[in-house]
């Protein structure tokens, strides 16, 4: 659609580089406008320290927590601890089972945990996004559902910096297939139990209308 041409030997390697720079650039873009499920993942180790180690080294593509962690603290009681702001420590006592992320990007994260002392073998579970991986050779496959974005995007950008005149058409494009994948990824299976409003029975009681 670019070059009108679709042998890719007659793209420099210089025109290639930049190319994938874009892809790269439409990926970044995707990752960062929702909680994609397909960025989901879920860390699991336990604490092999005896000192009731409260600092846990995070997973280098840590990107965001994705729930309470789950922490079985003293080799048999397992409780949700929720994330909390390093700056409202004062809210709580020291007994309120709770977690803080704290570092970043460049000096890695993590995690702080409050309200209980590990034992050595304490279990850790802690749900989070990933962060995205930026492609690097056509071997490497994106972690995007319908790639077809980062063809529109990519040749969106291309287009944007020649001043072609179909750029908006193209951008727009490419935000009509982000607008599915969003609507898809709110959208359950069919036999999915949260597909479909559940009664204030269900919610309330667990009660189901036939079966109890």
């Amino acid at each position: 659609m670019v070059d009108q041409n679709e042998s890719t030997s007659a793209i420099s390697s210089t025109d290639y580089s930049l190319r994938l720079k874009y892809i790269n650039m439409g990926l970044s873009e995707w990752a960062e406008v929702n909680d994609w499920q397909v960025l989901y993942k879920e860390y699991n180790m336990l604490v092999s320290t005896s000192t009731g180690n409260a600092s846990i080294a995070l997973p280098s593509d840590w990107r965001k927590l994705a729930g309470p962690a789950q922490i079985t603290y003293d080799g048999s009681t397992t409780d949700d601890f929720i994330e909390t702001k390093g700056q409202n420590q004062s809210n709580y006592d020291g007994t309120f089972k709770r977690i803080e992320v704290l570092g970043n990007f460049k000096d890695n994260y993590i995690l702080r945990v409050y309200g209980a002392t590990l034992v050595s073998g304490a279990s850790v579970k802690v749900p989070y996004f990933t962060s995205i991986q930026s492609l690097v050779s056509p071997a490497n496959v994106a972690e995007i559902p319908n790639p077809e974005y980062l063809v529109k995007r990519t040749i969106a950008y291309i287009f944007e910096a020649r001043e072609d005149p179909r750029f908006p058409l193209i951008k727009q494009e490419a935000e009509n297939i982000l607008r599915n994948m969003i609507e898809y990824e709110n959208v359950f299976s069919r036999d999915s139990s949260d597909s479909r409003v559940k009664t204030w029975e269900e919610t309330t009681y667990a009660f189901h209308w036939g079966e109890d």
